[in-house]
This record gives structure tokens, sequence and C-alpha cells, in this order.
């Protein structure tokens, strides 16, 4: 879900950003969960995964649009070597 609502904000700022000061925003986003990111991408991942696939559905459209890429980003994953 949180993908889906950093997604949302995420185009939001780029649209503004645009028609305002005329500003280009790269479409990268970081994201520290696989499974999120590999739901986003796939639309058959898993069976027990359909209650997810409403809220996905906007994030995978913007992906295949183009709008958006999603990135797995192991800086936030660090401190789990010192556990």
């Amino acid at each position: 879900m949180a993908l889906v609502m950093m997604t949302k904000h995420h185009l939001w700022l780029k649209r503004g950003s645009q028609k305002l000061l005329k500003i280009y925003i790269l479409t990268a986003l970081f994201c520290h969960s696989n499974a999120a990111i590999d739901v986003a991408y796939n639309p058959k991942l898993n069976q027990r995964s359909n209650h997810m696939d409403v809220a996905f559905h906007f994030t995978r459209k913007q992906i295949l649009e183009g709008n958006v890429s999603v990135m797995y980003d192991l800086r936030m994953n660090i401190w789990r070597i010192y556990v």
C-alpha cells in the first residue's frame, strides 16, 4: 500500500513541478520490499495476492505507461546485517 501512495505523491509532485517550474523530475521510485515490487510488475504473481491487486492496478498502469519505475533500495536494509 505504501508503494501505491508513493506513486500517487510522486506523480502529483512531478505534474506540479512541470507546470509551475518547468522542471522535469526523474521517475525512479525506491522501495525496500521485493514483494511489493514483484506484485507491482507481475499481475498474476500469486493467487493469495488477489485482494492487493486492486490497490496495485494504479502503480502497474503507471509502470506500463513509463511514468514511473520502481527499484529495490538496498540502503534501507543495511541495518539487517547487524541483527
